[in-house]
């Protein structure tokens, strides 16, 4: 059997290509066992507004690694109020204004730089602590206190872009959570893998404040890379991944149904995955790639199949289903 090496090249340059959602992307090595993550920069400036609608900031911080650079808005780019954390227009952003942002780590080799951004922070009063960008990796570490009955959950601690498996985001019960542009209520148990967050702290140091920012991703899987238990928001599948040269398989069926979408099995095509009657991906076992809508998809491992299950592996599914992916050695 091959071994999984193909296209990782080819994934290696689409992911250095984009910037959403490759903020909160696996910077993954030739394992999936405990991927580290890339942490979005942060970037400051006063800003002036360009003709094309992007902003110049120029710093006067002489250590900043980027003193000018230049962020691409969208239309789906949040631009957030410092201090009321509330959605801001872009247009209401004047030149002389500080602006903070978070951007990707591809920019273009121009000077200065090019690159979109996560969020855009505006309206800052002088001295005002500036809240602050963080994207989660991870379910809640928190320690589990052996006592019977066990005492109320007073936090949560969570993996964010770039912590690795030791910096953590401590985050208390109590803290006001706010979901982006509704009116439901939120807590801390909708910080799951792939949320990207704006955190506002205290005088005292402890996070008071939380606004949720749009999600870029359909949904999550939490896989143990040990184990190969899988949850996909939230629901805990049955059929269980495996591994093999290394690698994280995960059940394409399982996964592709519990994130909402339906597959089926069609002569030719093999495992077909589809989204309100559009085609999301079709692949065959043996296959080293996935046909979509518009393009064929190189994977990275070919597609297997065992004892009638089809699997691909984690990062690839992951991708082909726009889920984010967080696996825990």
């Amino acid at each position: 059997m091959k071994k999984c090496c193909k296209a990782l090249l080819s994934m290696a340059l689409c992911a250095a290509m984009l910037c959403l959602p490759a903020l909160a992307a696996a910077e993954e090595d030739e394992s999936d066992m405990g991927p580290t993550y890339l942490a979005p920069l942060q970037v400051c400036g006063q800003a002036t507004r360009l003709e094309s609608g992007s902003l110049f900031l120029k710093s006067s911080d002489k250590s900043a690694l980027h003193q000018e650079i230049i962020i691409h808005l969208s239309e789906t780019t949040p631009v957030v109020d410092a201090v009321s954390g509330l959605p801001m227009d872009a247009a209401e952003i004047r030149d002389g204004d500080t602006v903070y942002a978070w951007v990707g780590p591809a920019m273009t080799m121009s000077l200065p730089p090019q690159t979109g951004a996560a969020v855009v922070v505006a309206n800052i009063p002088a001295d005002f602590a500036v809240p602050q960008y963080y994207e989660i990796t991870g379910g809640d570490h928190t320690a589990a206190i052996a006592i019977y009955p066990a005492p109320p959950r007073t936090e949560v601690n969570l993996p964010y872009a770039g912590g690795g498996k030791t910096d953590f985001l401590r985050i208390p019960v109590t803290a006001q959570i706010s979901p982006w542009l509704t009116k439901q209520i939120v807590t801390v148990d909708d910080l799951v893998p792939g949320t990207r967050v704006l955190v506002w702290r205290g005088t005292d140091g402890e996070v008071s404040r939380v606004q949720m920012l749009p999600s870029v991703y359909r949904g999550y899987i939490l896989a143990n890379g040990a184990a190969i238990d899988t949850v996909v928001n939230g629901e805990t599948l049955t059929v269980r991944g495996k591994s093999q040269y290394n690698q994280v398989l995960l059940p394409i069926r399982a996964v592709a149904e519990a994130a909402g979408y339906q597959v089926d099995w069609v002569a030719g095509k093999g495992a077909v995955v589809s989204d309100n009657g559009k085609t999301v991906f079709s692949v065959l076992p043996g296959a080293e790639t996935a046909q979509t809508a518009d393009d064929t998809y190189y994977l990275t491992c070919p597609c297997e199949k065992e004892n009638g299950v089809t699997y691909l592996r984690a990062a690839d599914l992951a991708h082909l289903l726009d889920l984010f992916l967080s696996l825990d050695a």
